[in-house]
């Protein structure tokens, strides 16, 4: 009877002691390509709405990193659907994407968005006039905290000490969760 107790006992409690190997199959890049690239058409298309990836196929590019490549497609803000092709490297060891590019972006049928993405550079080029013209109030105040701070976009500061990023100077939720939250 104690032996059986020992073995049940036993039988419930190795799972918990087995070490855990996380092999790249447990890993999806394809997903990660897809969250970082629904992030980057809606940063890069404001009017982008319900971005959705269609189809994705991927390929070795190195011993840690696989490159993902596929299609996909929004709702503008005028109710039409745009359609883009895009890229993404993701790196298993570092489990970050980077290299992110979203190309082709077209009407479905067939208009160019050449007007909304000229307005957008237009936009800013005059935001970013803007900013820099202004003076930076909070340079002396934060400069002591430099070596914690990066930029993992254009107008994105993260800070590691806050485990928060600002977009433009206004706290945002979609990059901190992006940076410290894989993309959550």
């Amino acid at each position: 009877m104690r032996v059986a107790s020992f073995l049940a006992m036993g039988a419930i409690l190795a799972p918990t002691f087995m070490p855990t190997v996380v092999t790249a199959q447990d890993r999806d890049p394809a997903r990660a390509c897809g969250t970082a690239i629904r992030y980057e058409v809606q940063d890069r298309y404001p009017q982008a709405r319900g971005v959705r990836i269609i189809d994705s196929s991927s390929r070795d590019a190195g011993r840690s990193e696989v490159v993902v490549t596929g299609r996909g497609e929004f709702e503008d803000r005028n109710g039409g659907e745009a359609r883009f092709g895009f890229s993404c490297t993701y790196n298993y060891r570092s489990e970050r994407t980077y290299d992110l590019r979203v190309e082709d972006v077209s009407h479905k049928d067939g208009k160019n968005n050449g007007a909304a993405v000229a307005g957008l550079i237009l936009g800013a080029i005059v935001l970013g006039a803007i900013v820099a013209s202004s003076k930076d109030k909070d340079r002396e105040r934060d400069d002591w905290r430099q070596d914690d701070v990066w930029s993992p976009a254009d107008g994105v500061r993260c800070s590691a000490r806050e485990r928060s990023c600002h977009k433009n100077g206004r706290f945002s939720q979609k990059w901190t969760d992006r940076v410290f939250y894989r993309g959550g």
